[in-house]
């Protein structure tokens, strides 16, 4: 029983810094995106395709690569787009909920 109190315990652990690091995160970056995926990904490479749409939107578009990293099953790579802000937009980060992951 021990065991399952000590995986209890560092999973508490764990989502306590991420709340920490979360709150603090826009002080610490300009902007910051996050998406939790099923597996982690070791590998992450932008591709040179970047969209920018013609009907005054304030992102551009890009797109990158993830590998994911996975125990006994297939790996499989992921291309995902990702709408960026531009420079000149403003964000207000108390839109975001800060408890969510």
């Amino acid at each position: 029983m021990a065991d399952g109190d000590d995986v209890l315990n560092e999973e508490r652990q764990i989502n306590e810094d991420y709340k920490i690091w979360k709150k603090n995160s826009a002080f610490l970056y300009d902007l910051i995106m996050t998406h939790a995926l099923e597996w982690p990904s070791l590998t992450v490479q932008w591709l040179p395709y970047t969209s920018k749409p013609d009907d005054g939107k304030d992102f551009t578009t890009h797109r990158l690569i993830l590998g994911t990293h996975t125990s006994d099953e297939q790996n499989h790579l992921v291309i995902a787009s990702v709408q960026i802000p531009k420079e000149s937009t403003s964000s207000d980060s108390t839109q975001y909920e800060s408890e969510r992951g």
